[in-house]
């Protein structure tokens, strides 16, 4: 059996013969780890002050993962706090998505946004001025910042949706690279100034 004639376009070639490439893509994903780990320590104090006196939440530490294919492409998440359970998921997920943006997102499913939905309807206009969109997907796990998934927040209204899940993302381009960690830990901050 002859094995088939695979042919590289010019641009794959370069590419291809260049181990930089690759090197540079493992700098650059190690230093979005480094962000995002960083913010997870700027994320405690503000999760801590904001629950002390409410509802038991029980011990939640920060979990980061990262893979090379979102939609063909590499990507990291920081999940704190995270709650997952079969029904009920309570989560601000901050994740870098190569080629496009940053996003911070509050995933809030089963009792817990029957919990918070009434509190978030009441803050809509925070969420709105602070550039936040609503997820319109019947898909919970989709991410990219595109109309099909995300939508304006225009009144209290609009965050009603069919479904079990919520979920509020604001993003930040890739060029704010200097201003990232400030820019994600101000929505991060509004969110819990939403919730709580």
């Amino acid at each position: 059996m002859c094995a088939a004639k695979v042919l590289l376009s010019a641009e794959e070639m370069r590419l291809v013969t260049d181990a930089g490439v690759i090197l540079t893509k493992n700098s650059v994903m190690a230093k979005v780890v480094e962000l995002l780990a960083g913010l997870s320590e700027d994320y405690r104090p503000v999760w801590d002050a904001a629950t002390a006196a409410g509802e038991e939440w029980g011990a939640t530490s920060p979990k980061i993962s990262r893979g090379e294919n979102y939609l063909g492409l590499p990507w990291a998440i920081l999940d704190y706090p995270r709650f997952f359970g079969r029904e009920d998921t309570f989560a601000i997920r901050t994740m870098f998505w190569w080629g496009h943006a940053f996003s911070v997102t509050l995933h809030l499913k089963g009792r817990y946004k029957e919990l918070y939905l009434p509190v978030i309807e009441k803050n809509w206009l925070l969420l709105a001025d602070e550039g936040f969109h609503v997820g319109v997907s019947e898909d919970e796990w989709r991410h990219e910042h595109v109309p099909d998934n995300y939508g304006v927040v225009s009144n209290a209204d609009s965050l009603r949706r069919d479904g079990d899940f919520l979920k509020l993302s604001a993003a930040v381009e890739l060029h704010r690279w200097e201003d990232v960690p400030e820019l994600l830990l101000g929505m991060f901050k509004t969110l819990i100034t939403v919730l709580f």
